[in-house]
């Protein structure tokens, strides 16, 4: 498995202005200098007003860092079920320009997510114009993953159907840690879900630092200098790591450690406070899950 910044636990570093302001531009290399991450997702609404000279510009930034865009999501649902001809191809034609973005970027996959109330004509309407979709992504070999959400992707079963009604090998889906914590089955919503992805969203909400042991403690009382700061640092090496607060992230990774996932990890951090720890306490806490689970 590898990791990857879901730039969205970022956003807010993109507000900034002054000698600290960050643009789309600069994202590769703060992914790589700060995360010492050698991939990122981006949103493509973070693409708004770029002609296709900006958008090469963000994909030969990553090639000169080593850092590569490997998937450009769309945030807003797009109604491929809706019972409207025009706005079933309102939906096509946004998709077939983030295909062709994400193209552009370098990107091996594009996301979407799609609502609407689950019924047979919503469900044959998706498959229809996914088709159409899955023409465009076909001929430039970019996969097309779908985010469930709530409506008629919200159930597992129920994607997975629609991925093989759709066909072929361009489209899958993309998991989501939380969505599968809120789904009341995490582990049976990712073990249905992941074997269909080439990414799976690592969302997380907020940490606890966990406490040094005690004998490291009671070594640092009393000393000052650089023996305290070589203290604190051992203190920092021998700390648990950090603990996930909302849900258990062991099952999520132990159900596509299961499945025999070996793609995308994308740390996606939605909590308060910095975004950049966050992202960084996210891969701690999975790393040692994973170390748990080989350890099981």
């Amino acid at each position: 498995m590898m990791y990857s910044l879901n730039v969205n636990s970022v956003r807010g570093l993109l507000k900034k202005r002054g000698k600290n302001a960050l643009k789309v531009v600069d994202l590769p290399r703060y992914t790589h200098d700060h995360l010492g991450l050698m991939a990122l997702n981006l949103s493509a609404d973070l693409l708004k007003g770029m002609g296709r000279s900006q958008i090469e510009k963000i994909r030969d930034s990553g090639d000169k860092v080593g850092c590569t865009c490997l998937l450009l999501s769309e945030p807003e649902p797009l109604d491929m079920a809706s019972p409207k001809a025009d706005k079933g191809e309102q939906a096509i034609d946004r998709m077939t320009r983030v295909i062709k973005a994400g193209s552009v970027l370098g990107c091996n996959a594009v996301s979407l997510s799609i609502p609407g109330r689950d019924s047979d004509e919503a469900f044959e309407n998706t498959i229809e114009r996914m088709k159409q979709v899955l023409e465009v992504a076909d001929s430039i070999d970019i996969n097309v993953l779908i985010a469930p959400t709530a409506g008629m992707t919200q159930d597992p079963e129920r994607v997975t159907e629609l991925v093989k009604a759709i066909g072929g090998f361009r489209i899958g889906t993309l998991p989501d840690f939380q969505a599968a914590a809120e789904s009341g089955d995490p582990v049976h919503y990712l073990r249905r879900l992941t074997p269909y992805a080439t990414v799976v969203n690592a969302s997380t909400l907020a940490f606890e630092e966990g406490e040094p042991p005690d004998e490291v403690l009671e070594k640092a009382e009393g000393i000052s200098g650089l023996d305290a700061l070589a203290a604190e640092l051992e203190s920092m090496d021998d700390a648990p790591p950090p603990v996930h607060v909302g849900y258990d992230l062991e099952p999520l990774v132990g159900a596509i450690k299961a499945v025999g996932f070996d793609g995308n990890i994308a740390l996606d951090y939605r909590g308060d406070g910095d975004g950049t720890l966050g992202v960084l306490q996210s891969k701690e806490a999975i790393e040692a899950a994973l170390v748990s689970l080989a350890e099981s």
